[in-house]
């Protein structure tokens, strides 16, 4: 059913849900707590008692978050259907998002948002019973998958942030590519050290997205 229905509707709704979301180069940094709203934002409020590493990295957030207000002002002064659409749920935009990345990262973040609008079927104001189910079995096979595609996302999402790049692995012009490419053997070592808890060297160096020395 999903396989038809859908990718039919995917091709009216899709490009308005693109976008009402962050552009990739302005999204807001993963580690800040970023709040929407037409405001002035602020550098952290501890910001003189910080050490001058901390300083540096509190500014480079700062600036980051600078530009995706920006955007979140310029989208609702110049498009305000599309700083609207940034307002719902957040699982019905990923719905259809995901449905287009399943031939490149398969069914399972699809199907996380299948099961979160059947957990909260009348929160999200449907009305009548959902049209589909999942077994108690179906879910716990699907958390465990999903516990690894987290794990996965989230060494793409570490690289691809502290790289400067994107999936591809591309680097702006004005970037240094040998210094790229020493960061991205000394990510790796980190990663590697991060998760020897849970996965041996070489199950880290297969979910790492970039190869040492390409």
């Amino acid at each position: 059913m999903f396989k038809n229905s859908i990718p039919d509707q995917s091709t009216s709704m899709l490009p308005a849900f693109l976008q009402a979301q962050w552009p990739i180069f302005i999204r807001p940094p993963q580690s800040y707590d970023y709040v929407k709203g037409i405001f002035h934002t602020e550098p952290p409020g501890n910001f003189h008692e910080l050490d001058e590493q901390s300083k540096a990295t509190a500014l480079a957030e700062w600036s980051q978050v600078k530009l995706t207000k920006a955007y979140e002002v310029s989208t609702y002064l110049e498009d305000r259907p599309a700083h609207n659409a940034m307002n719902v749920p957040r699982v019905f935009r990923e719905l259809f998002t995901r449905c287009g990345e399943v031939s490149e990262v398969g069914i399972v973040p699809l199907r996380a948002c299948l099961i979160e609008i059947l957990h909260n079927w009348s929160s999200l104001e449907f009305s009548g019973d959902c049209p589909y189910s999942f077994s108690q079995e179906e879910v716990d096979t699907h958390e465990r998958q999903f516990d690894e595609y987290r794990a996965w996302h989230e060494a793409q999402a570490l690289a691809e942030e502290c790289l400067d790049t994107d999936a591809e692995g591309w680097i702006a012009p004005q970037l240094d590519v040998k210094e790229k490419r020493m960061q991205n053997e000394e990510l790796l070592a980190l990663y590697i050290e991060k998760v020897s808890g849970e996965k041996s060297a070489e199950e880290a160096r297969a979910m790492w997205p970039f190869a040492p020395g390409v």
